[in-house]
């Protein structure tokens, strides 16, 4: 597989979309498919399995953790590394992330380029 394609992100802001996918194309040379939903997202991920899950945590109908847990479930999705990019900082939600497996948190508003570097450190399994 190529070690530069394949990440799913998972978010509904249109605009959001847009920097994320510039930043991890453009400076990443990131493959990118965008969710808006949690359902949309297992769609995605079903089609063909991502090399990287990149969620937000509030999404309209599913939230981004149990978007996670949906997609974990699917076959050969068990082990793919998961990012947040999320405004929260709540200790319990950062805490339920972690235990969940989520290998980084990137806070919002972040810069571009060191969203790039969380997911390069995770993909070279790296990560904090």
């Amino acid at each position: 597989m190529d070690p530069k394609a394949g990440i799913l992100h998972v978010e509904d802001d249109r605009s959001l979309q847009k920097l994320v996918r510039a930043a991890l194309e453009q400076l990443g040379g990131y493959t990118v498919r965008t969710a808006t939903s949690g359902s949309e997202a297992l769609a995605l991920a079903a089609e063909a399995a991502p090399r990287l899950l990149l969620l937000d945590l509030d999404l309209p109908g599913m939230s981004g953790i149990a978007t996670l847990r949906a997609l974990r479930e699917l076959p050969g999705l068990a082990e793919v590394p998961a990012v947040f990019l999320t405004a929260a900082r709540d200790p319990a939600m950062l805490a339920e992330l972690g235990a969940l497996g989520v290998r980084e948190v990137v806070h919002k508003p972040f810069r571009p380029r060191l969203l790039v570097q969380a997911v390069d450190r995770v993909l070279a399994g790296e990560s904090r």
